[in-house]
């Protein structure tokens, strides 16, 4: 079977900031309301592992056309599961979207010899904890098809978490776009750190540690006139150099994704250039937000 590679995701324009948030158990120092602060590290921390504390509701006021949902800055653990829901009703008695549980954490994302037995990971392959820890990459469901409702019911099981409840730093949920094209090779991803270096006159050097963040530059080369127009186009009105933006480089490549997907900002915008009568392009640069 051949490399089953899927086009990048890009979605804006967070809808999480206008709905009204309500459900689970959640510690009033660090409440539901938190999910809705752009300072992830400001996390909503529910009151213990239960699955009836873990679960919340989501009202955006009005019916809105949404193809993904993210939880940025989880502490979700390899065992925990989520389900997402979506409905035109507050009760969800009928819905028209449901994932089903599907695992926070995928499956197989390393080689069982490069386990021990004894670590928590080995058999399902998945992150170690401390592995986990070091990403900010949310947990992701993207729908296959966008879906237009009001209420969506987020449902989290992790009633085995070490730490005892579970904590999220941000709600994300927008539509989004797949290119007909995808990115062309040379895109490039990785690390960038901040932090300062001072040298003294000895040679000795010094350290403002700072968090490290990525930066993701990628070139849409064969956009369509809709395309260019009703999305690249829209991105840069609506997103501008501050709006949250959630790339997805490759969403079939379910091992990579913590490593690879990230919500950020547009740190240059990019021209839609028009290259030939019915073709056009763009170039953009991401970098994650912490």
């Amino acid at each position: 079977m051949g490399l089953i590679v899927s086009n990048i995701f890009l979605a804006w324009q967070n809808r999480a900031d206008e709905a009204t948030l309500s459900g689970g158990s959640w510690q009033s120092t660090l409440p539901i309301t938190n999910m809705q602060n752009r300072q992830v590290q400001k996390v909503a921390r529910t009151a213990d592992a239960l699955a009836a504390s873990t679960q919340f509701d989501i009202d955006l006021g009005a019916p809105r056309t949404i193809a993904v949902l993210a939880l940025v800055v989880h502490n979700i653990s390899a065992a925990g599961t989520c389900r997402v829901r979506g409905s035109n009703v507050s009760n969800f008695a009928s819905t028209v979207y449901d994932s089903g549980a599907v695992n926070v954490w995928p499956d197989g994302q390393i080689p069982q010899n490069l386990l021990e037995w004894e670590e928590d990971n080995f058999w399902l392959g998945t992150m170690s904890a401390q592995a986990r820890a070091g990403y900010q990459s949310p947990y992701i469901n993207i729908m296959a098809a966008p879906v237009y409702a009001r209420y969506w019911r987020v449902e989290i099981v992790d009633t085995t978490n070490s730490d005892g409840y579970v904590q999220i730093g941000r709600l994300f949920l927008a539509n989004g776009w797949t290119p007909t094209v995808n990115y062309n090779y040379g895109a490039e991803l990785g690390y960038e750190d901040p932090t300062p270096v001072d040298t003294s006159l000895s040679g000795a050097e010094f350290f403002d540690q700072r968090s490290k963040f990525r930066v993701f530059s990628f070139d849409l080369q064969y956009v369509t006139g809709t395309e260019a127009y009703g999305y690249a186009l829209e991105l840069q009105r609506l997103a501008g150099v501050t709006g949250e933006v959630l790339a997805v480089p490759d969403a079939a490549d379910t091992g990579n994704i913590p490593a690879r997907a990230f919500v950020g900002r547009l740190r240059q915008i990019g021209r839609v250039r028009q290259t030939q009568p019915t073709a056009y392009e763009v170039s953009l640069e991401l970098k994650e937000l912490l």
